[in-house]
């Protein structure tokens, strides 16, 4: 993305309503600041309601002849599309910072990981606004099977939060019965 500033203000002023009316359920835009090779890249995500939804939602956008122009003035280049479904959530979507950690495992059942997510929230609640899983749909051939996404006010207080997270004996007996394995983590600034 060329102009990701110009990006984020659209989406706070206009682009996030528009996409809400092609039946996105919400909408959001984070640059990726610290995460390797994929610094400087913008996660764009939608959530609909359904597989079909976002199918539908997808073709939308490139019949919305101001998002098309959006896309366009901004330099915006797909890189990747990946489709998860939520597992679970805790919290709200809310806040300046966020991270994504990439996970690898054999992808457990969701009252597994509603379980889970009560445990890892007890502890990531004291430094983030909220917390989801999400398990791969559709992302091509990809080392992760779901992500884990955080959204913060203070990237400070987020890290100890997971530090302490992920030194619970019971988080760590709970990723070891899941196989379950971090292979990565992105911080990003949300533009909108």
């Amino acid at each position: 993305m060329g102009d990701a500033q110009k990006f984020g203000e659209a989406g706070a002023s206009w682009a996030d309503d528009r996409l809400k009316s092609l039946g996105a359920i919400s909408s959001s835009a984070s640059q990726i600041i610290m995460g390797g090779e994929l610094s400087g890249l913008v996660i764009v995500a939608f959530e609909f309601d359904s597989i079909d939804g976002a199918m539908n939602g997808q073709a939308g956008i490139y019949k919305d002849a101001d998002l098309v122009k959006l896309m366009e003035d901004t330099q915006v280049k797909v890189q990747r599309r990946n489709l998860f479904r939520v597992q679970a959530e805790r919290g709200s979507r809310d806040g300046a910072y966020g991270t994504v950690l990439y996970i690898a495992g054999t992808p457990a059942a969701d009252s597994v990981v509603e379980a889970n997510m009560d445990l890892n929230w007890s502890h990531i609640q004291h430094g983030a606004n909220g917390l989801t899983s999400m398990l791969s749909v559709a992302s091509g051939p990809a080392p992760f099977m779901g992500t884990v996404a955080t959204w913060a006010d203070s990237l400070d207080s987020l890290m100890e939060a997971s530090s302490k997270n992920f030194a619970d004996p019971e988080v760590q007996q709970a990723m070891a019965d899941s196989k379950m394995q971090v292979l990565g983590r992105v911080i990003t600034r949300r533009l909108f």
